[in-house]
Formats: structure tokens, sequence, C-alpha cells
């Protein structure tokens, strides 16, 4: 387990993932809220829910409010900010590691668009992204 958090940093586990989704549905939120809201899906321990969130917020993608008596907590990064950093780590691992097969996929999905709607509308993202980095 250790090796995969290595190699592919970032990536949630499916705990921390679900923990992640409940809070950026609540919002700002307590332990006890985020707990009741999982445990109508699920038994789970609430230490186990609070154990989770503490470490989300030393990996920095929760922030922590201690200040009350009960601590609380609200997403540090965006839903949309986790995909695309993940969907980065992902695929900057993947082509570091296998960049044959991985670029392979790449042209292969978007080759697979009969009419080049996929391969065109790529280019113009990609030209965009550039644009915007450079």
């Amino acid at each position: 387990m250790a090796r995969r958090r290595d190699e592919l940093e970032g990536l949630l586990g499916p705990l921390e993932t679900e923990v992640m989704e409940t809070i950026w549905d609540l919002g700002e939120t307590t332990v006890r809220d985020v707990h009741l809201e999982l445990s109508n899906q699920r038994d789970l321990a609430y230490t186990t829910v609070m154990t989770t969130m503490a470490r989300l917020a030393t990996k920095g993608l929760l922030e922590r409010d201690t200040s009350g008596l009960a601590h609380r907590y609200l997403p540090a990064i965006t839903r949309e900010e986790y995909a695309r950093s993940t969907v980065t780590s992902v695929v900057d691992w993947l082509v570091d590691r296998f960049p044959e097969p991985a670029l392979s996929y790449f042209v292969k999905v978007v080759g697979d668009d009969p009419e080049g709607d996929a391969s065109a509308d790529l280019r113009e993202r990609v030209g965009r992204y550039r644009e915007q980095e450079g």
C-alpha cells in the first residue's frame, strides 16, 4: 500500500473518497454530520470517520476550525480541483512509466471517433491549454 502512495501520490482510498464527497456536498461540517450521512449507507464507527477527516486535513484537502467545542471542517479544494489534480497525477505517472501503451491508448481513443470530432476537439483544447500555460 505504501508503494502505491509513493507512485500515485494524491489518490484517495475508498473511505477517504466517500468522506470528501460527503463534505463537498455538505460544505462546512462536523465529524458527527459526516458520520450521520455515511452511516445511512453502511455501518461505520464514529472514530473511523474522525480519523479519516483528520488525515484528510493533514493531507491539505480539508481545513479544520478548532475554535469551537466541535471541530468544523470544510473542503480546502473543490471537487473539480481535486479531479484535475488526480487526472494530472495519474496521466503523468502513466506516461512517465509506460509511455508507449499510454500514448497508444490516447491515440486509439481519439482515433475511434469516425467523424474526427474528438481529435479536433482535443487539438483545440490542447492549444487553449498551452496558451493559458504560456
